[in-house]
Parts: C-alpha cells; sequence; structure tokens
C-alpha cells in the first residue's frame, strides 16, 4: 500500500527533526545568533572578573547537591527491596551527566543510568522506575518552588509564560494521580493505542507502572523524597546564585528560583544537542527583563555550563572503568 503524497511529506520533516543533523545546526544557529548581538567587550571584562572564591563555593554546592541527589536515589531503591551501594550509584549518576553532553536532552543519561542499574539488578522495571521516580521528584520540587514566584511576578513575566508554569505543575499532579489510582490506570489499559504490543512492551510497561504504584504505600518515603527534592533543587538554584555573584551579578534569588524551572523546561525541547544554544537563549530573554545585560546572562549561562561539564567528565572515567556488579541471588520480582 502507497502511502499518500502528504504523509510521506510528513514523515521526512518528521525524521529531519529527530536527526542529530537537525539538531547540532540548531544549536550552532542560535549560538550564532546570541554571539553576533554580544558586545564582546563587555562579556571578556565579566568573565575576567570573576571571583575564585565564589566560584569555588559554586562548585561546591553543585557537588554537594549531586552527593544530596544520590542519596535520595538510594533512598527510592532501598524502598523497592533492592541494596546497591551508594558508591555505585555515584558512579552511575555521573555516567548519566556525561551522556547528557551528547544526548538530545537533558533525559538522555537517565536511560543510561536505568539500563546500567537494571543490568547490575536484573529488575528493569524496578531500575526504570527509580530513575524516572528521582527525576520526576525532582522536577516537581523545581516547579513547586517555581509556583509562587510565578504568581507573584505575573506582571514581569506575562500571563503566557506564567500560565505555562502552572499548567506543569497541573500536569505534574496529574501524573501521579494516574500513578496512584489503579482505577485511572485500568482505564488507560482498556485504550487501543495501550493495546499496541510490539515486542510485549505492554507486559514491560505494566510491570513498569506497577513498580511505581508500589510507592503508594510508601507514604513516609515519598515524603522524605520530596523534602530532599526541594533541598537538591534548593542547592541548584542557589549555586547559579553564587556562580553569577562571582560574576558580579547581584539580583534577588527569587528570579532564580522563577527563571531557572523556564530554562530546564524550555532546555528539554528536543530540539538540539543537550540544550545547547535554547537554553542559553533562554538565559538572555528571561534575566534580560529584570536588567541583566546580554553578556552578563551569557556568561552566567556558559559558567554554569562549564561547572556541569567539568564536573560531568567524571562520568566518562567511569563508564570507561565500569563493570556491573554481580547479580543478587534472588532477582526475580512478582507484581
Amino acid at each position: 500500500m502507497t502511502l499518500p503524497k502528504q504523509t510521506r511529506k510528513m514523515a521526512r520533516v518528521k525524521k529531519l527533526l529527530q536527526s542529530s543533523l537537525f539538531r547540532v545546526t540548531v544549536s550552532i544557529l542560535l549560538l550564532i545568533l546570541l554571539l553576533v548581538n554580544l558586545d564582546l567587550r563587555e562579556l571578556g571584562s565579566v568573565l575576567s572578573g570573576i571571583s575564585p572564591g565564589l566560584l569555588a563555593i559554586g562548585v561546591w554546592l553543585f557537588l554537594l547537591a549531586n552527593m544530596v541527589s544520590v542519596f535520595k536515589w538510594r533512598l527510592i531503591i532501598k524502598a523497592q527491596g533492592i541494596d546497591v551501594s551508594y558508591y555505585y550509584l555515584t558512579t552511575l549518576f555521573y555516567i548519566g551527566l556525561f551522556f547528557n553532553n551528547f544526548l538530545p536532552t537533558n533525559f538522555g543519561g537517565d536511560v543510561v543510568k536505568a539500563f546500567k542499574l537494571s543490568k547490575t539488578t536484573g529488575r528493569g522495571a524496578d531500575a526504570a522506575g527509580s530513575v524516572v521516580l528521582d527525576r520526576a521528584s525532582s522536577v516537581f520540587a523545581l516547579l513547586l518552588i517555581a509556583a509562587p514566584p510565578a504568581l507573584i511576578e505575573i506582571r514581569l513575566l506575562g500571563l503566557p509564560i506564567v500560565a505555562a508554569v502552572l499548567a506543569m505543575f497541573l500536569v505534574s499532579i496529574l501524573m501521579i494521580s494516574i500513578v496512584a489510582s489503579k482505577r485511572l490506570a485500568k482505564k488507560l489499559w482498556r485504550l487501543r493505542l495501550v493495546r499496541f504490543n510490539p515486542f510485549n512492551i505492554r507486559e514491560h510497561l505494566k510491570n513498569f507502572y506497577y513498580s511505581l504504584h508500589e510507592f503508594r504505600n510508601r507514604k513516609s518515603t515519598l515524603t522524605t523524597v520530596m523534602v530532599i527534592s526541594v533541598l537538591y533543587q534548593g542547592l541548584q538554584i542557589t549555586m547559579v546564585y553564587i556562580l553569577a555573584l562571582s560574576l558580579g551579578i547581584n539580583i534577588p534569588i527569587i528570579y532564580y528560583a522563577l527563571f531557572i524551572p523556564i530554562i530546564l523546561a524550555v532546555s528539554m525541547i528536543p530540539v538540539s544537542i543537550n540544550g545547547l544554544g535554547v537554553r542559553e537563549a533562554a538565559w538572555v530573554l528571561l534575566f534580560g527583563q529584570v536588567g541583566v545585560s546580554t553578556a552578563e546572562a551569557f556568561s552566567m549561562s556558559i559558567l554554569a555550563l562549564l561547572v556541569m561539564t567539568v564536573a560531568s567528565l567524571a562520568g566518562g572515567v567511569f563508564y570507561f572503568f565500569d563493570r556491573p556488579l554481580p547479580l543478587p541471588r534472588d532477582t526475580n520480582i512478582t507484581y
């Protein structure tokens, strides 16, 4: 059966949008556009005036936030009845950061983490569930931090951006409700789309769902996870604030709590390599509204990216020397 001409054309366009060449091109074009509009002398002046002491504090806060995140991930895994050392999870965490440098979005490294953890534990659904819950709790905490300042600064941001932040917050609550409710889940399984079952994907999705659904009965664990997630995101925001201070940029920290969640959300759109270009444009656009110059905003973005990238290189070393831990004796799981 020959596909209609319009359908074939849409398929080619979709393939192009998903290609690495397209993403690299988008990143390069956006960076060139930003650089053309930059005052390079001001950029050099901002970067040359960096405070080494504040930079060191910012790096330390980033590493501390990572330690907190690994602790939270291990708490989730232990609740699943899996015992993996803090050290090994740290290596997987940094491996995930390393692969984020090359994959389309900030979630790319999570796939690598889940895959390697599943190889270690022999429990693929639980490994994927732990990574998703870890990431979802962090995103929800970020939106929780961003929602109050978004409502306060409606006039500054404009109604569309505030509505987008609140919409993401509500979608997060909806997703949590779906996972928590068996009744909603059963309705989803009845949909024709879910009945599509190549490679037994339906069974894998079901196991993955039940892995997450089990946390419904672990309210104390979930509460602790959310508290740690807020702490983790608070450290991340404070880290960026300190890095900005190291560049001589001093604006109230509330704007970082407001803008950083929006920047992260924009950088997750899979149209560039690891959000490069898209993220920097968002920094310039948002922080420009509170009096930060293009050169200053670009400097903040580059410095934060540099700190994260340099730290993530440890993940490349861990990946090169990584050897999966022996499978535990009991690798079976029932639902």
